[in-house]
Order: C-alpha cells, then structure tokens, then sequence
C-alpha cells in the first residue's frame, strides 16, 4: 500500500512538471499563419523562394514562400506553435523550391537525396 501511494504521488508530481509552463499551439495562430504562408508565395527568379515548416511539427512538411518572408514567419509560427510537443517519428518533408509562373512551388525531395553525398 505504501508503494502504490508512493508511486501515485510519483506520477502525480511527473504530471505537473510535465506540463508546467508548457505553451501548446494556438488555433487561431496556427490558421493566420497557415494564411500568411499562402500570401508569401509571389517571386520572379528561383533564387526569391525559400522552404519552410508548413505546420507546428517538422513532419508536418514544408511550404515554399519568397525569402524575404522567412524571417517573419519564422516568428509567427514560433508564437503560433508554442513548444508543445510534436509526435517523433521518421518523416522525409524536405522539397525543393522554384519559381514557377512567378510563385514559389515546392517539389518533394526525392527519397534518394536524402543519402546523397
């Protein structure tokens, strides 16, 4: 009896730290953001366009946008996301940007690039 209280209070205090000062994403945020990354899309040269995170989570794959937007969305997703925590897994989301018909498009990065040297 006196283990199963001690582990309860275990798990109990594991619980709190655990959450304490953790920032989950914000809805609203998260969907101005997703809003904003369709609205840095225009470019004239490959050069202008730059990948970045499409969501909160890396796995979540990557949109391309005009450079000139990276830093600016960087920073509204760090505060739309907070630092909740993302599923780990294995995930290839890289892709390769290009301007095409003066938007920035993103191509998924072929599979064998990922080992390429």
């Amino acid at each position: 009896m006196k283990y199963m209280i001690g582990l309860a209070g275990c798990i109990f205090l594991l619980a709190g730290c655990g959450s304490y000062g953790v920032q989950l994403k914000d809805a609203n945020l998260v969907a101005a953001y997703q809003q904003k990354l369709s609205e840095s899309k225009a470019c004239t040269v490959d050069a202008d366009c730059v990948a970045v995170a499409k969501g909160c989570c890396e796995c979540d794959g990557q949109e391309a946008v005009n450079k000139k937007y990276e830093v600016s969305l960087s920073k509204q997703r760090e505060k739309a996301c907070g630092v909740g925590p993302c599923t780990l897994q294995m995930c290839y989301t890289d892709i390769e940007v290009a301007c095409v018909n003066k938007v920035c498009t993103g191509t998924p990065k072929p599979y064998e690039k990922y080992f390429a040297e």
